[in-house]
């Protein structure tokens, strides 16, 4: 079974890019979001792998993003 990801950027352009780039590589796209607050939502949902992450992004950052995920799993 190919690793679960997911891609986060605000762009939406850029995650179809990198959606058909990881896809054509065998991976399983689970989710993907556009600000930090929706990534952090949706990992508690889909629990991905692996996590592609855009720094600057409205509302909520990528940096931001990932702490909030990392708070509430250490081990992401």
């Amino acid at each position: 079974m190919g690793k679960r990801i997911m891609v986060v950027d605000d762009a939406m352009f850029m995650r179809k890019l990198l959606v058909d780039i990881l896809s054509k590589a065998g991976y399983e796209i689970v989710a993907e979001a556009s600000n930090g607050e929706e990534a952090f939502h949706k990992y508690k949902e889909f629990q991905p792998d692996l996590v592609t992450m855009d720094i600057t992004m409205p509302e909520v950052s990528g940096i931001e993003g990932v702490k909030m995920i990392t708070k509430d799993f250490p081990d992401a």
